[in-house]
């Protein structure tokens, strides 16, 4: 059964629609046209066609031009294109309304939208069809996202590309740097959009979680990077192989062992710091140290099962309360633990523990609750499942930052020499 049209439908439909979503190329050919009639009254036939030409090369030489000129042929045939998608897939409302785009953004993955929904209409009808929308639009994947402010509002993830496909390992942007502060956001991956994400350190805890070969020791040499380059921050150190973070151990201000005993005892003296801290800060009437008044503390722990589920069962009790305080009143003294292990569990991590973690990245794990053990229950359940990541793509994992869900990325990489020259830097700045 097909509606009967009336003139002003059919003109609506037919002349009106295309042509505004084609407005921005009828502009362009008026202007031409325009030209063009000057050009007629200046040198007759000759000027009607030289001078829109001039005009056409003059556009496509100039840097500066062309590149608006291309954004806007880009940006139209992008909202042609989802006019067309969200009407297959029957996104219209019944005054003939569809979600349209009020923001766009291209990315290396593909396009970032932000697209307000119609009257009647709710985003979860969006994130419904999206699977329709991507095949009208021959791309891999759409991915939509409701705004937490406001209800009619969706984030929109075109995604055309595999960012990091053929890519070797990521270079990380902080390798060359003289001098960086942790106070400033950290360069820590690249989501699958190809867009780079930090994260702070300041007032934040970091949980990073992967079967070996991972990648989760490759993550947590970006955070001793940063921390390095910054002379005024105090490295802690937990590592259980002793080898791991022996290559920071310029810089570091402690370090302990596989010894349990000198683990608590160094655990013991980092919370009489921060009881030292808070009493300072009890003096000057105030509740929180802001970055640049102390040293920010980066207790780095490697191997959290070693001293967390250690076979002396009465050092690991003490080990898991001594660290859970720190967690737990650490933020405001300006100390920020960060911790890694590669066999995640309830038994190596604490739930009191890990939701104490604002920051949490699971790397490839074997199974579903391992990936849960980090991200938290039922993440798995949702489509977060590092479990399904490709055993082949190290450092790549689910990174969960506080107020947000979590996303797929992929860490930067720091190679042994890059390791050496950081820490080089990193102890003349000290010296």
């Amino acid at each position: 059964m097909r509606a009967r049209l009336t003139f002003g439908s059919a003109l609506l439909l037919w002349v009106v629609r295309p042509s505004w979503l084609w407005r921005r190329e009828l502009a362009a050919l008026g202007v031409l046209a325009l030209v063009a009639a000057a050009g007629w009254q200046g040198r007759g036939w000759v000027g009607a066609v030289v001078a829109p030409a001039e005009v056409a090369v003059i556009v496509g030489v100039v840097p500066w031009s062309r590149r608006r000129a291309a954004a806007a042929w880009r940006r139209a045939r992008l909202r042609r294109q989802w006019d067309r998608s969200c009407r297959f897939a029957g996104l219209t409302t019944p005054n003939d309304r569809i979600p349209r785009i009020r923001r766009d953004r291209r990315v290396p993955a593909g396009d970032r939208l932000v697209v307000r929904v119609p009257r009647g209409a709710t985003v979860d009808d969006l994130a419904g069809e999206a699977e329709r929308v991507a095949a009208v639009l021959r791309v891999r994947e759409v991915r939509v996202g409701r705004d937490v402010e406001c209800a009619p509002v969706a984030h929109v993830d075109i995604v055309r590309r595999d960012p990091w496909a053929g890519a070797g390992p990521l270079r990380w942007p902080w390798v060359e740097a003289a001098r960086r502060s942790v106070a400033d956001p950290v360069p820590l991956c690249v989501d699958d959009m190809g867009e780079p994400v930090a994260v702070r350190l300041p007032g934040k805890h970091f949980l990073i979680g992967g079967e070996p070969e991972s990648g989760k020791s490759a993550a947590l040499s970006l955070i001793l990077a940063a921390a390095a380059l910054d002379p005024f921050a105090q490295i802690w150190g937990w590592d259980a192989k002793i080898v791991e973070l022996g290559l920071w151990r310029p810089v570091m201000t402690r370090l302990a062992g596989n010894d349990m005993d000198v683990a608590i005892a160094q655990q013991e003296d980092l919370i009489q710091e921060m009881d030292r801290r808070y009493e300072v800060l009890e003096a000057a009437g105030r509740r929180e140290l802001r970055p640049g008044e102390a040293p920010l503390i980066l207790a780095v722990t490697d191997e959290l099962r070693f001293y967390s589920a250690n076979s002396d069962s009465k050092a690991a009790k003490r080990y898991n309360s001594l660290g859970e305080d720190v967690a737990a009143r650490g933020r405001a003294a300006l100390i920020a633990q960060v911790s890694a292990t590669q066999k995640p569990a309830g038994t190596v991590v604490p739930t009191t523990w890990r939701d104490l973690m604002a920051l949490r990245l699971a790397m490839r794990c074997t199974t579903r609750d391992a990936s849960d053990t980090i991200l938290g229950a039922g993440m798995a359940s949702a489509g977060y499942d590092a479990s399904e990541i490709d055993i082949a793509t190290r450092g790549v994992g689910w990174l969960y930052a506080e107020g947000g869900f979590p996303r797929r990325v992929r860490s930067y990489y720091l190679d042994d020499n890059d390791i050496r020259s950081i820490v080089a830097r990193g102890a003349a700045l000290r010296a």
